[in-house]
């Protein structure tokens, strides 16, 4: 069986609480994302910070190689996503040094 606990409340006690999750909400929804309008790219400037076109551009999000968000019609890329698209060549020179 179910243990159940009653507890009385004084009104001013039910208010503060009342308030004080309302001013966190508040908080919460007044502090907007930071990152996303300087880490968010359009396809265009994606384009052009990874000095290719924008058909080469679909074709690597199509395959997989950068990954892309979409909102409404709008196709965006992260800061960080382009900069993971980029990888390290190792010369065959260089293979097998420390």
């Amino acid at each position: 069986m179910a243990n159940l606990t009653f507890h009385t409340f004084e009104l001013s006690d039910f208010e503060n609480a009342i308030n004080k999750a309302f001013e966190r909400a508040v908080k919460e929804f007044s502090n907007p994302i930071k990152n996303t309008d300087k880490d968010l790219k359009s396809r265009k400037e994606t384009a052009r910070i990874l000095n290719i076109s924008l058909p080469t551009l679909h074709l690597f999000t199509k395959e997989g190689i950068i990954r892309a968000y979409r909102i409404g019609n709008r196709v965006l890329y992260k800061q960080e996503d382009i900069e993971n698209a980029l990888k390290v060549i190792v010369s065959s020179n260089q293979r097998g040094r420390n």
